[in-house]
């Protein structure tokens, strides 16, 4: 079978023909995986009705990096082919942020490849992994120590990033390249056994090979079989999630016993899941997810950890709060509202004002009315101050403060708890409803505010799950 026959294969097999795929982004170093790749799209464009460009970073950390992106443009140039290049400095991002050139130089690389298929108009991203990479992968995870994520290797597809050759060995893609005379440049860097890559590459598994000459297919059914019990506790994790995670301007909290009551497999990608919501694209280590788990077990009332990219988790009575450096220290600015108007009291929460009747029954979840409207045309939202009172219906007048202290209410967060002032009085309390004096009768016209996180950009829709 031709390498074409089996790629396509192999990707209508991972649910992502290549017949609609529509408009491809070709990841491309100058190596031979990638030149491999960027030709076989090429030559399947007007069969398959694709759209090809390529895109190629320097990562700047070798003599000759420039010419290999040379290279590439002018090998796409000569048979137009659209192609993008870029480049930075990922010496100095891994210096800047403490990490590794590898992680460093991932994270700058898909940057630019996104920011390349927004500008190309392109549905997909390809990259050239292929099934020796999957198994150089799982075992340099395995060396390092990881769980059935690292185990799983290298996904077919993650997002808009497909893998086309991951079912192809590199000496199939090799013997393609040879003949097909695609022409190609050498990372003399490979070669380099320092590199832990290089050296299980190099001098590991031509011994394992010795013992079993089918090592990287093995490794690779071992990965999709491990990749399917990830995804599957994976799955049950976002149904926890759902029922259970609470995100608002402070981060995103979950009870500390409900967590704790979870099975470890699942509460353990639940703190990741929590993670990368409040800072996306932060991945914690397995250690680092075990300790947040630890601070919801211990049962204390209070506790704190630092985690990358500026995150904290912290034990707030029974709760268990991630938050981000920036939420914690912002506070709210005061803002005038009157009916038809909406305005920003953080850069992560806005509310609106408009004129409707009150409901009958339970207000929606952060959602206040007030009435009668105020003589004075707004609605004054703000902070807590000092000698703020509130009498809400049913209960003895108190203070703001004595009113978040029997809540239990954060005291991190309690700056950032919206009061909702009329003509000088507090009319309500975010989150904890209104004065009495300003408590509507369903059906009675109100003044409706509503307080919410500035919703996220949406993303184009994909192409293939039409």
């Amino acid at each position: 079978m031709s390498l074409a026959r089996r790629v396509l294969a192999w990707c209508r097999e991972q649910g992502f023909p290549l017949e609609r795929a529509g408009s491809i982004l070709c990841a491309v170093s100058g190596g031979m995986d990638s030149m491999a790749l960027l030709h076989l799209l090429w030559q399947l464009r007007e069969p398959l009705g694709l759209t090809v460009s390529a895109a190629t970073f320097d990562h700047q950390l070798r003599p000759g990096s420039a010419e290999d992106a040379a290279f590439v443009r002018d090998w796409c140039a000569a048979r137009g082919i659209p192609c993008q290049t870029g480049g930075g400095d990922v010496a100095g991002r891994a210096r800047a942020r403490g990490l590794t050139l590898e992680e460093a130089g991932r994270q700058m690389r898909y940057e630019f490849l996104e920011l390349s298929r927004r500008a190309a108009g392109a549905h997909y991203i390809a990259t050239a992994h292929n099934a020796d990479d999957n198994a150089e992968t799982v075992l340099l995870h395995l060396l390092r120590g990881t769980g059935l994520q690292g185990l799983g290797g290298i996904p077919p597809r993650r997002d808009r990033v497909l893998r086309p050759l991951l079912g192809c060995s590199r000496a199939e893609i090799a013997a393609y390249c040879a003949r097909e005379g695609i022409s190609h440049r050498e990372d003399e860097s490979n070669a380099d056994t320092a590199y832990t890559r290089n050296f299980l590459r190099h001098e590991i598994i031509p011994r394992l090979r010795e013992r079993n000459p089918n090592l990287t297919a093995t490794l690779c059914r071992t990965a999709e079989s491990l990749r399917r019990d990830g995804d599957y506790l994976g799955a049950g994790a976002g149904r926890a999630a759902e029922a259970l995670l609470t995100e608002g301007p402070e981060g995103i909290s979950v009870r500390a016993e409900d967590l704790a009551a979870l099975h470890p497999a699942i509460s353990l990608r639940l703190v990741q899941e929590m993670a990368a919501r409040v800072a996306p694209g932060t991945v914690l280590s397995h250690g680092q997810r075990e300790a947040v788990l630890r601070l919801a077990v211990a049962g204390g009332p209070s506790g704190k950890i630092s985690l990358p990219s500026r995150l904290q988790a912290a034990r707030v009575y029974d709760m268990l709060i991630l938050s981000t450096a920036r939420q914690r220290m912002s506070g709210l600015s005061p803002i005038f509202l009157s009916p038809g108007e909406a305005g920003a009291l953080a850069e992560d929460l806005w509310a609106d004002c408009a004129a409707v009747p009150c409901p009958a029954g339970r207000w929606e979840e952060n959602t206040i009315y007030l009435a009668p409207p105020p003589e004075a045309g707004s609605v004054l939202l703000r902070a807590r101050e000092t000698g703020d009172e509130i009498a809400l219906p049913g209960r003895p007048c108190k203070t703001v403060k004595k009113l978040f202290i029997e809540a239990r209410v954060p005291r991190h967060m309690r700056d950032r708890v919206p009061v909702l002032v009329v003509d000088g009085a507090v009319a309500a309390v975010a989150g904890f409803g209104c004065d009495r004096r300003f408590c509507p009768a369903p059906g009675e016209m109100a003044w409706r505010v509503r307080l919410r996180c500035r919703p996220p950009e949406r993303e184009e829709g994909g192409h293939l799950d039409d």
